[in-house]
């Protein structure tokens, strides 16, 4: 064990003072935070009108039992964190995975290293802890800022139950980042020139993350007028079913289409236990992953499917390690 926490620590430490990296780093923190603080101005803004009229119309003889009271969800303010991490996030996840193979290569210290008396998978296992752990600060970072922000100028206060839907919505960011680095590692692992494993990885990134769930909701009648087609012509939930029942085969290449995405999936689940889709305001974390146990299994399954091939990919002997 403490083989791999030292290879760990020497991942963690060679990541974090990689200047791409760190430039990625701060762009994404930015773009939370300025999310954030334009959602939590919005935000606090409501509130302010709503206590504004509840005084007016007590000034008049009312009470505030006579307006309408609006029902806020602090956690719906964080779409456009989600949107940011399933692009730069995954950005963040391919450079780490190039990093990881392309300065042991580079500078030939894997050969040293497998040298040693250090067995071939602790030396996997120990780049996917110390990745691990930089991704887990770079997130812990951004939930700083979010809970922080969210507080001091939204003025949100986020109950026990809406920070468990954080912190849920923050494991799956970490499985889904883990999943380009893997797969990043592979290619760098396997191809002899670098530039070629970290072409592929952008174009898969690409498909994956732009491509596809653009397909999926082009394909999608729903969306094709803001706010939902159905919901606009006031179909009710029976009668979209009905109708979309005469579509089998196109609703099944859509589908298949979008299930071939991690990134749809971790939106799905992501969306759902924020409650950016209203239906699922106000369910428990139990009910909302009931009915979306689906999306959280693929993003497990792909999470799993690079690092573990990555694993057997350094117990093979014939492990490239080919010199620049």
């Amino acid at each position: 064990m403490q083989k791999i926490i030292t290879i760990a620590k020497k991942e963690a430490t060679d990541s974090l003072g990689d200047k791409l990296f760190l430039v990625l780093l701060i762009f994404l923190l930015m773009l939370v935070v300025i999310s954030i603080v334009v959602a939590s101005m919005d935000f606090q803004n409501k509130v302010v009108e709503y206590n504004q009229s509840v005084k007016i119309l007590e000034s008049l003889g009312g009470g505030a039992d006579s307006i309408y009271a609006p029902q806020f969800f602090p956690l719906k303010m964080l779409r456009s964190v989600v949107d940011y991490l399933e692009i730069l996030g995954a950005v963040i996840g391919i450079i780490l995975g190039y990093l990881s193979i392309s300065k042991e290569k580079g500078k030939n210290t894997l050969q040293l290293l497998l040298s040693r008396p250090v067995k071939r998978w602790e030396i996997g296992l120990g780049k996917i802890l110390g990745n691990s752990f930089v991704i887990w600060l770079v997130l812990g970072i951004a939930m700083f800022f979010i809970y922080g922000i969210m507080g001091f100028l939204g003025g949100a206060q986020l109950t026990g139950m809406e920070i468990m839907k954080l912190i849920l919505v923050f494991i799956f960011s970490y499985l889904y980042i883990m999943f380009f680095f893997g797969l990043t590692s592979i290619l760098a692992i396997k191809f002899k020139l670098l530039f070629n494993a970290l072409l592929i990885s952008f174009v898969v990134w690409l498909v994956i993350v732009l491509i596809i769930p653009q397909i999926g909701d082009t394909m999608d009648p729903d969306n094709q007028i803001p706010g939902g087609f159905f919901k606009a012509m006031n179909i009710a939930k029976s009668q979209e079913k009905q109708i979309m029942g005469n579509f089998k085969n196109y609703e099944f290449v859509r589908n298949a289409t979008e299930e071939s995405s991690i990134t749809k999936h971790y939106e799905r689940l992501s969306f759902a236990l924020l409650g950016v889709k209203d239906e699922y305001n106000g369910k428990t974390i139990f009910a909302i992953l009931n009915d979306k146990w689906w999306d959280g299994l693929w993003v497990f399954l792909f999470f799993l499917a690079p690092l573990f091939t990555e694993l057997l990919i350094f117990e093979k002997n014939n492990l490239l390690i080919n010199k620049e």
